[in-house]
Formats: structure tokens, sequence, C-alpha cells
């Protein structure tokens, strides 16, 4: 990316971080509004939009000590390793009106998966079981599909517990 440099004496350069440190931004970035001023913001659109791309964006939001101690508490209690990672989490699914999942989150739909493939793998044998042992299929029948309909409802309440909890995570009574 194209670059600006210019020459400042040590007052010049004392007062230029000074003057963008009173108003909030980086040297850069209020250098970067000077030149829109100057020669138009649409000079200056698609280098924003560049850059934007090419590295995140720090946001600072301030907290009250009561709000930030509630933060850090559901940041843990949910599974996210900081309040950062929480807050993240939560601006992107209003955002995106998604999901975003924990590595918790993700391990128990990585769990359910395997189970789903168990419960396929059974289904396969018993039909096997069912075309070679006809005699016996009333009975086999039974116990395998009770066997199975259990382990299909106590998935059933994994998954819907995990979206459940996960639609509900950013509601005041978390």
């Amino acid at each position: 990316m194209p670059r600006v440099e210019a020459r400042l004496t040590e007052i010049e350069k004392n007062a230029w971080a000074q003057f963008c440190k009173t108003n909030g931004l980086r040297e850069s970035d209020m250098l970067r509004r000077m030149i829109q001023r100057v020669v138009g913001r649409a000079a200056t659109v698609m280098a924003d939009d560049q850059e934007d791309e090419a590295r995140s964006r720090k946001l600072t939001i301030r907290l009250s000590p009561t709000q930030e101690r509630w933060l850090a508490q559901r940041a843990q209690e949910e599974g996210y390793p900081s309040r950062t990672s929480w807050v993240t989490a939560m601006v992107l699914a209003e955002l995106h009106r998604e999901p975003v999942l924990t590595e918790a989150e993700v391990a128990v739909l990585r769990e359910s998966n395997r189970e789903l493939r168990a419960i396929g793998k059974n289904l396969n044998q018993i039909t096997k079981a069912l075309n070679i042992e006809f005699r016996e299929s009333d009975k086999l029948k039974r116990e395998a599909i009770e066997a199975l309909a259990e382990r299909i409802e106590q998935h059933k309440d994994k998954v819907a517990s995990l979206l459940s909890k996960n639609m509900n995570r950013w509601r005041d009574d978390g």
C-alpha cells in the first residue's frame, strides 16, 4: 500500500501526537482524515475499504466496574476464553442473526454427528438382520427400534438444549 512520510521537529511530533490523542485517533487515522478533507472523500474511500479488509479493527467500549464484572462472569460461565471473544461473538450473532458457537458447543455438535453415524450403522445392521432372521424379526424389530428411539430422543434433547442456550445467550436473563 502506498505510504506518505514527513519529517517533523521534536516539538511538531509531540504536538501532533498530543492533538491526535486528544481527538481519540491514531496519528495515521488523523492524517488520513485530513487528506480526505483536503482532496475529497471519493479519492480515499476505496483505500479505506481495502485497509479495513486487510486487518481487524479495534472497538473500545466503556463499562462500569459492575458491568465489567458481569461481562467477565458471563464470558467465563459460557466457555469463552476472554471478555473480548464473548463481546465479539455477541456482536456477530446480532449482526448476522446466526449462532456463534463456543468450542464446547462445537464439540457437542461433533459428538452429535458421531451419534447420528452410529444410529445409521445400527439401522443398517437391523435391516440386514431382519432380512436374514425373518423368524425372529418381531422380537428383534421391537427391541432394536426401542433402543434406537431412546438414543434418538437423548440426541434430540442434547441438540435442543445446545441451540436453546445459544439462541438465548445474549438476553439479559441469560
